[in-house]
């Protein structure tokens, strides 16, 4: 079975702002389509739709080696998640590219892993006054809503 995979990049012209215009990319896979911000505006006069870049300027190769970068991560990706899974989605691919996901951790439980391991360590060569200090301010002034997300 045969897949289709590419990325393009486009620029949001209604959101132009002083003569600048956000950078838009877009995985589509089989069908399947997911959007994404690159996080770059460039002149909206330089944009070359065709060429998905910007012209052939010294001050636009900054921008078009950017979106290389992007592209080839997000081919990464794309091939980690094909070696990985049957089944692909240009959303988990995006999310893959973004860090979000099935292999992301959020911080907080990455903390709760640290102190499980610091925990056994006390008393070897780690003190319980310093675990004590992590504990505490493990979730202090945090607080999680009805769906899991955290707060300040």
């Amino acid at each position: 079975q045969r897949s289709t995979f590419k990325v393009l990049f486009y620029v949001k012209r209604q959101s132009e702002k002083s003569g600048q215009v956000p950078v838009m990319g877009r995985i589509t896979i089989n069908g399947t389509m997911s959007q994404f911000s690159c996080k770059l505006t460039v002149r909206s006069t330089l944009w070359d739709a065709k060429q998905q870049g910007l012209w052939q300027k010294f001050e636009s190769q900054r921008i078009n080696e950017k979106l290389e970068n992007i592209k080839t991560n997000i081919g990464k990706q794309y091939q980690r998640l094909c070696d990985r899974d049957s089944y692909i989605t240009a959303e988990k691919v995006r999310n893959a590219f973004l860090g979000l996901g099935d292999n992301c951790r959020l911080l907080l439980q990455t903390f709760d892993e640290y102190l499980a391991k610091f925990q056994k360590r006390v008393g070897k060569d780690r003190s319980i006054s310093t675990f004590n200090n992590y504990s505490k301010a493990d979730h202090a002034d945090i607080h999680t809503d009805d769906n899991g997300d955290y707060w300040i």
